[in-house]
C-alpha cells in the first residue's frame, strides 16, 4: 500500500509538471501582454505582490514561446524591476529585489538597444531607472551619472533625470 501511495504521488507530480510546461507553451503573446497589463495596474495599486506574480506569469510565458527578446519581453523586464523598486521603497520588500530588479532592468535596456522602433521615451525611462537605482541603493555615482546621461540622450525634455543630474552635480559640487 504503501508503495501504491509513492507511485500515485509520482505520477501526481509528473503530471502536474507536465501540466505546467504545457500550459506556459500553450500561452501565446497576447496572454503574456495582458499579464503585463493588469501587473502594471496592480502595481500602480500598491498591490506589488500580486503585480509580479503577474509579470513573472508573463515573463514565463514569453521565455517558453520564444519570445524573450521582443520589446514586450523587454516592457516585462522593465516593469518588474520598476515593481520591485516599488516595492523595497514603499513596502519594505527585501533588498534582494533591488538586485533583481537592477538586472532585470539591465536587460531590458541591452535588448531595447537591439531592437528597432523602440520609443525614445522608453529607453529613457529605462536608463532613468538604471541609474536611480545605482544612485539610490548601490551609491554608484558615476554609473548613476553615466546611465542618466543616456536617458537624457534619449529624451531631452526628461525632468526626472534633469533633477538626479543636478542632484549629483550639487554633491559633486559640496566635495
Amino acid at each position: 500500500m504503501e508503495r501504491f501511495g509513492r507511485i500515485f504521488s509520482f505520477v501526481l507530480f509528473s503530471f502536474l509538471v507536465y501540466s505546467s510546461c504545457t500550459w506556459a507553451q500553450s500561452q501565446s503573446a497576447p496572454d503574456a501582454e495582458k499579464l503585463l497589463k493588469n501587473g502594471q495596474l496592480l502595481s500602480d495599486k500598491t498591490n506589488y505582490l500580486e503585480a509580479l506574480d503577474l509579470l513573472d506569469k508573463a515573463r514565463d510565458i514569453l521565455e517558453a514561446s520564444g519570445a524573450d527578446n521582443s520589446a514586450l519581453f523587454a516592457d516585462v523586464l522593465f516593469a518588474s524591476a520598476q515593481t520591485k523598486i516599488r516595492a523595497r521603497l514603499h513596502q519594505d520588500f527585501p533588498a534582494d529585489y533591488v538586485k533583481m530588479a537592477l538586472q532585470e532592468v539591465q536587460t531590458a535596456n541591452r535588448l531595447r538597444e537591439t531592437l528597432t522602433g523602440v520609443l525614445p521615451q522608453k529607453m529613457s525611462e529605462g536608463y532613468f531607472l538604471e541609474g536611480y537605482i545605482h544612485k539610490r541603493f548601490f551609491m554608484r555615482y558615476s554609473v548613476a551619472r553615466i546611465c542618466f546621461e543616456r536617458a537624457l540622450k534619449f529624451d531631452s525634455g526628461n525632468a526626472a533625470v534633469k533633477r538626479e543630474l543636478s542632484e549629483l552635480q550639487v554633491s559633486d559640487d559640496q566635495k
